[in-house]
């Protein structure tokens, strides 16, 4: 199965390992940016993994928690192919078309790119995006010893 990323928290019941129950007690918040597999559907609520535990929530949380959203996934894009992502097609006539060229940063198991932007650079690192401040555009890319 492969594991979901939540853009938002959700409130969850947590459900019984064995039988799938739900358990009594106050409902378990998962974090934004969790990491859960999905269990499949039962009636109208989604079951799924957090931490290897079972919870279950109405599936339009479920998927409204889980679709991908533009800023995640334009934010993505630099990670899977870092080498140009542009904007859509313009609406006004004569206009120019944004871009960004990334550059991939060597930065071992993690998929890291930055794009040289007025004041400093944008740096990508899985979904996450951020703004690393430097006016002279001097960093090069490489961490201190």
């Amino acid at each position: 199965m492969a594991k979901i990323s939540l853009n938002k928290r959700i409130e969850a019941t947590k459900l019984h390992e064995r039988t799938g129950a739900p358990l009594a007690g106050p409902e378990v918040t998962i974090p934004f940016g969790a990491l859960v597999e999905s269990m499949g559907r039962d009636r109208d609520r989604e079951k799924f993994r957090y931490l290897g535990e079972p919870y279950s929530v109405r599936r339009e949380t479920f998927l409204e928690a889980t679709r991908p959203d533009e800023a995640a996934a334009s934010a993505a894009a630099p990670a899977v192919a870092p080498a140009l992502v542009e904007s859509g097609p313009s609406t006004a006539p004569g206009a120019k078309e944004a871009k960004l060229k990334f550059e991939r940063l060597d930065a071992g198991v993690y998929a890291v790119a930055r794009a040289k932007v007025p004041g400093g650079w944008l740096v990508a690192c899985g979904t996450g995006v951020t703004f690393y401040p430097d006016a002279g555009h001097e960093w090069d890319g490489s961490s201190l010893e």
